[in-house]
């Protein structure tokens, strides 16, 4: 029942699209499930895969996130064909193992086996199995997909626009007592709310798969150091400063995208971007709708470009199955000429 709940929420809205056409569509997802990124050096775990890595667990998010998305662009609106034809799906992932996965993943949802070619009166694959290019270049010339990282000075913004806010420091200031014992029980310095951050990641991972706690911290210390990083992760993302600088570059390239299909001037159909939860945290701050959460495994952001007939695009933006209201535009949607104006914001 869980995973009908859970598809039934991925699926976009439609209601208020009577009589409206899909014409065009861009997917900015989170890989799924994973391995911690780095383990406790006091209280290291055995794990089932190597650290950073998608689980079978994720590539079960990310196929039903693809089996979604079927649902959506091929049998609702009919903007994909039901069989894979070249020049209409754009797949870009980052250049990490469990975003290269989750790509695939996706894409055998999208176009499972048995949609796939035949050469000569049989199956070209075994299945009929479809495979999909995904594109992607290295991490050193990522300009898209890695908004926490050096290119986008990331680190250099978060003094001065998240570090110094009152909530910050009230959050750090309330936890601050426990640091040295937590630092005791798992041999990590934290001195700040920053290395609470980066400890929660591991300890959240932990818990899912029923790893116990480092003996010295409780059930409950674990709630409050993930619960802590979590919120600290999202407010890293929230000022508007930082996500002008940091979700902008791929903002444009969707704009210039939508831009390029609503005259016509693209075959591309649908364009999938696999990435990170750092990824859509930029993307929400710069529409001006800053997440007050991060994005769960295989969340999901679109871009939705209807034709209203007489020359006029909507764009309509959703998350996880939730109407974004974008900073500039009517709570339900962009008109295309509000859409295409975030591209012409400045960098800072």
């Amino acid at each position: 029942m869980s995973k009908i709940i859970l598809f039934l929420l991925l699926l976009l809205p439609c209601s208020v699209f009577a009589g409206e056409k899909l014409v065009f569509g861009v997917d900015v997802i989170r890989h799924g499930d994973r391995m911690p990124l780095r383990d406790l050096s006091k209280a290291a775990a055995q794990w089932p895969l190597p650290l950073g890595q998608l689980s079978p667990r994720g590539m079960r998010q990310e196929f039903e996130l693809g089996a979604a998305m079927r649902a959506d662009y091929v049998d609702r609106y009919g903007l994909l064909p039901s069989s894979y034809a070249a020049g209409t799906v754009y797949v870009r992932s980052s250049d990490i193992d469990r975003t290269l996965m989750s790509a695939q993943c996706v894409l055998a949802g999208l176009y499972p086996h048995g949609t796939g070619p035949t050469a000569d009166g049989q199956a070209a694959l075994p299945d009929l199995a479809q495979p999909v290019p995904v594109h992607t270049v290295s991490s050193a010339e990522e300009t898209l997909l890695y908004p926490d990282g050096p290119l986008y000075h990331f680190a250099e913004l978060q003094p001065k626009y998240v570090y110094n806010t009152p909530q910050w420091k009230s959050r750090e200031e309330a936890l601050r007592p426990n640091f040295s014992r937590w630092g005791e029980a798992t041999g990590e310095k934290i001195t700040d709310l920053l290395q609470v951050k980066s400890l929660a990641d591991v300890l959240y991972i932990r818990r899912l798969y029923n790893v116990a706690p480092p003996a010295g911290l409780t059930a409950k210390d674990v709630d409050e150091i993930v619960d802590a990083g979590q919120w600290a992760f999202a407010a890293s993302f929230g000022p508007a400063e930082i996500g002008r600088a940091t979700g902008l570059p791929l903002l444009k390239e969707i704009v210039g995208r939508m831009e390029g299909a609503a005259g016509g001037k693209d075959g591309v159909k649908y364009v999938l971007y696999s990435a990170h939860d750092s990824t859509i945290l930029s993307e929400l701050s710069a529409l001006g709708a800053p997440a007050a959460e991060p994005p769960h495994y295989s969340s999901r952001l679109s871009f939705l470009l209807f034709y209203e007939g007489e020359r006029k695009f909507v764009v309509k933006t959703v998350y996880n199955g939730a109407t974004v209201a974008v900073k500039g535009c009517g709570p339900e949607f962009c008109t295309l000429e509000q859409f295409l104006a975030l591209g012409r914001t400045e960098i800072n």
